[in-house]
């Protein structure tokens, strides 16, 4: 198939992730094309601000959309498909860390991410934030982050973390207490909900 073509079949692909996910079950790879590009970046985003390694990030984010692909028959519910995609970033991402000894770049690497802020003034007090993530372990910086930042509801940070909600909640509060110990009084969750107002899951 010609470029062209390529092109008019990818322009007729509809924005539904439902009805996207349909026809990768039918073998239709503009499809699968689509969804890529839709989440993507998102994907590599959410990895990134706990994840921390810009050296194994893209193969991160490969792996997670080629399994992705393998298992997309599993999906029960095709429109949830943003968070179920977390969800094998979550497990990728922790399955690299605990095959290494991290090198302690963790802190300069979030510094790096690129924490989103609008206003160039308010990117001092961000940063200092993600700083201060990248100082706990990641089982307790995950859930914090989906829960506070990414504005998942406990139950659904539950499930990308796999692990029951009563955990989820307990190492919120843990990490929370461990931020609140670094940082000023309040200073983690107004920061986590400005960066949230950037953060759209859509």
């Amino acid at each position: 198939m010609g470029d062209a073509a390529k092109d008019r079949r990818l322009a007729l692909v509809p924005d539904d992730d439902a009805t996207l996910v349909a026809r990768v079950r039918e073998g239709d790879r503009s499809a699968f094309a689509a969804l890529y590009r839709r989440h993507h970046r998102y994907v590599a985003g959410v990895a990134y601000r706990v994840f921390g390694d810009d050296d194994e990030l893209e193969d991160t984010v490969q792996e997670v959309f080629l399994e992705a692909h393998r298992g997309l028959h599993t999906l029960s519910d095709p429109s949830r498909i943003r968070p179920w995609l977390v969800t094998i970033a979550v497990r990728r991402a922790q399955r690299r860390i605990g095959k290494r000894v991290r090198r302690r770049r963790v802190a300069a690497a979030v510094f790096s991410a690129g924490p989103r802020c609008g206003d160039p003034r308010d990117q001092q007090p961000v940063q200092v934030l993600y700083q201060a993530l990248a100082q706990l372990e990641e089982k307790l910086r995950w859930p914090w982050i989906l829960r506070q930042v990414e504005g998942y509801a406990l139950a659904e940070v539950a499930e990308m973390c796999e692990v029951s909600i009563a955990t989820v909640k307990r190492r919120i509060r843990k990490a929370q207490s461990r931020l609140d110990r670094r940082l000023p009084p309040g200073h983690a969750a107004s920061l986590a909900a400005a960066q949230a107002e950037v953060s759209p899951r859509g």
